[in-house]
């Protein structure tokens, strides 16, 4: 009979009765001739963690996160808007403030920024920069036109 002869039956699979949980040489994930060790039945899942009382080796932890700079951040959105506001003519005594404030958080972001370590020095020096070039042109935008008002009253007055 062919059914009693074992050559004739298929080769065991890795689920063969009676061996449930060991794995078969050849399995994926396995290299072949590996056996797990007595009474660990590897989990189907690679990155699975080992069950539990079994070493699970070192842990990696995050580094940490660099602190803000809000101060330097408010810098130099302070400084940009106060670019764009300085050419508007009735809007640019705001300018002249902004400007200002841009500058003093600049300056405290940047000295933040370098005692404390962490982002936003660059912001800050920016903040600097725009709200002094708001400043000036502010200043310069207001001389001009109070000079103009001044010369057409004193033309027509």
């Amino acid at each position: 009979m062919a059914d009693d002869d074992p050559s004739a039956a298929p080769p065991p699979g890795p689920h063969t009765p009676g061996q449930w949980g060991t794995p078969q040489p050849g399995m994926p994930g396995q290299p072949s001739g590996y056996t797990p060790p007595q009474g660990y039945a590897p989990d189907a899942y690679p990155n699975s963690p080992p069950p539990y009382g079994y070493y699970q080796g070192p842990q990696m932890y995050a580094a940490p996160q660099q602190q803000g700079n809000g101060i330097g951040i408010a810098g130099g959105v302070c400084g940009i808007v106060a670019v764009v506001l300085c050419w508007i003519p009735f809007v640019d005594y705001i300018s002249i403030v902004l400007g200002a404030l841009a500058i003093i958080f600049g300056a405290l972001g940047v000295r933040h920024a370098n005692t404390h370590g962490g982002g936003g020095k660059g912001l800050a020096i920016t903040g600097i920069v725009t709200g002094i070039v708001a400043l000036v042109i502010s200043i310069l935008f207001l001389a001009v036109v109070f000079t103009a008002v001044s010369s057409i009253n004193a033309t027509f007055g």
